[in-house]
């Protein structure tokens, strides 16, 4: 069996920044929304979870049911 998204989610993604203590956009400023998706592969019991940063012409309506790739241009 092959991987299959479990759920999707709009957010806006951070990252630590240690040297600077604070949270910082992932993938740099300015800061936008991401699509975030865990996937479950059943056969190896191992969980993924992908986050691409949504452009400008995918930030409305952008997420598609659970296993619709089409949200994130099929990637």
């Amino acid at each position: 069996p092959s991987e299959r998204v479990l759920c999707s989610a709009r957010a806006s993604v951070l990252l630590y920044d240690d040297a600077q203590k604070l949270w910082v956009p992932a993938g740099g400023p300015p800061q936008s929304p991401s699509c975030v998706q865990l996937f479950h592969h059943p056969g190896t019991h191992s969980f993924r979870l992908v986050g691409r940063r949504l452009h400008p012409e995918q930030q409305v309506g952008a997420l598609g049911a659970p296993g619709d790739r089409s949200a994130s241009g099929g990637h």
